[in-house]
């Protein structure tokens, strides 16, 4: 079996290769139905505001009677109106919708129930709350329930959310598919690496990858930035991002939860993974550190590297027994312990022979690995199992 040298590996090209255009992150979905709330938001509050300019100028009167003074108080109760109206249109409707909507499809059942009892309970103690203020006068009986079930609704989501283990541990049977995937919070950059593609394509990604927004952001920022080698970098991760997005059978999400008064990503990425109890991959060595001094469990694709890589390297020399012939002219084929074929060079000659060997090349292969190596020269060879051992000739070239 003659040598052929490895090829090389194929580059990602999708939006990364030169002279085509930059695929950009999905849109968002929510932007359409939020430019519509506003503007229905602002349609009500305008006519919210002149309705109140209008009803000041009858109630108070005198200079607002007047004509300058109307086109005033209706002016600003318009444009007062359309900011109102434009600024709580979304946040009133379609922001809570979408929000409920994107937690109660993501939540397993566990945790779903641990929400609508935390909820049940904090609606039970603001009814019991009302009931027993109910003597008080003017109302102020339902004012302290609702405030009451506006401090108690949030507290109980939070609290059930987090206390999801123990319906967990009932035993009830909750989901028909198995346990749920570990969750993993991806860092940007093992989106940017392609070895995160490879090991989802060959199915050794068993793990529920979460890539929250704010990772989307930083992403879109590094490809669109002025750097070169940055503005390469981004969209290498945008090609990556959308090749696993395609794959099939692979658990991806992306939250849109963030942090504000965090400016740093790891910082964002270690508190998001300490909330939802998952771990986090990554190749950044200061991020595995901050992470394990945070007590969280690192997935560092540069350690799985390490460990994956090959027990042989090229001018390595081992000891290797040539037990049949090559293919080609002079090969011999030998066989490490752990199965691997070694093909040696002018090993033909040494059939039967254990000989030391140096590795010229690894080849690997989906049906494998491969390894080539040349016997040395510069060792004695050892020949314990040669048939027919030669004896030493005399002097005149017979043997002994």
């Amino acid at each position: 079996m003659a040598e052929t040298p490895p090829e090389a590996p194929e580059e990602a090209t999708s939006g990364a290769a030169e002279g085509r255009p930059l695929t950009r992150l999905p849109s968002d979905p929510h932007a359409r139905p939020d430019r519509i709330a506003s503007l229905v938001g602002m349609c009500v509050g305008a006519s919210g505001g002149s309705l109140y300019g209008a009803i000041l100028i009858q109630r108070i009167g005198g200079p607002l009677s007047t004509w300058q003074g109307a086109i005033i108080s209706l002016g600003l109760g318009l444009g007062l109106g359309c900011a109102v109206g434009y600024i709580l249109g979304p946040n009133l409707t379609v922001r809570p919708y979408f929000w409920a909507e994107e937690q109660l499809a993501t939540l397993p059942p566990s945790e779903l129930l641990g929400v609508l009892g935390g909820v049940i309970v904090a609606l039970a103690i603001a009814a019991l709350v009302a009931l027993i203020a109910s003597g008080l006068p003017f109302g102020l009986g339902w004012v302290v329930a609702v405030l009451v079930a506006a401090v108690l609704v949030p507290l109980g989501l939070t609290v059930g959310r987090r206390r999801r283990r123990d319906f967990a541990m009932m035993g009830l049977p909750l989901s028909s598919t198995g346990p749920p995937l570990a969750r993993v919070v991806v860092d940007t950059s093992a989106v940017i690496d392609g070895r995160l593609l490879d090991l989802a394509r060959g199915g050794f990604c068993l793990y529920q990858l979460v890539i929250p927004q704010f990772v989307l952001e930083e992403l879109q920022a590094v490809a669109d930035s002025g750097d070169p080698i940055r503005r390469s970098r981004g969209r290498r991760g945008i090609a990556m991002l959308e090749e696993l997005r395609a794959l099939p059978g692979l658990d991806l999400t992306f939250p849109t939860v963030d942090y504000p008064s965090m400016s740093e990503v790891d910082a964002r990425l270690v508190r998001l993974a300490r909330e939802e109890g998952a771990s986090i991959l990554t190749v950044d060595f200061n991020l595995d550190r901050v992470a394990q001094i945070a007590g969280l469990r690192v997935l560092n694709l540069n350690q799985l590297a390490t460990a994956l890589r090959p027990s042989l390297v090229a001018g390595e020399r081992v000891q290797v027994e040539v037990v049949k012939e090559g293919r080609e002219p002079e090969q011999g084929v030998g066989y490490l312990d752990d199965g691997t074929m070694l093909v040696v060079e002018g090993g033909r000659a040494h059939l039967g022979d254990t000989v030391p060997v140096v590795v010229r090349s690894v080849i690997q292969t989906a049906s494998g690995r491969m390894i080539f190596a040349q016997v040395d020269p510069d060792q004695k060879l050892e020949s314990p199992g040669r048939r027919g051992a030669r004896r030493p000739r005399s002097a005149d070239g017979g043997h002994a």
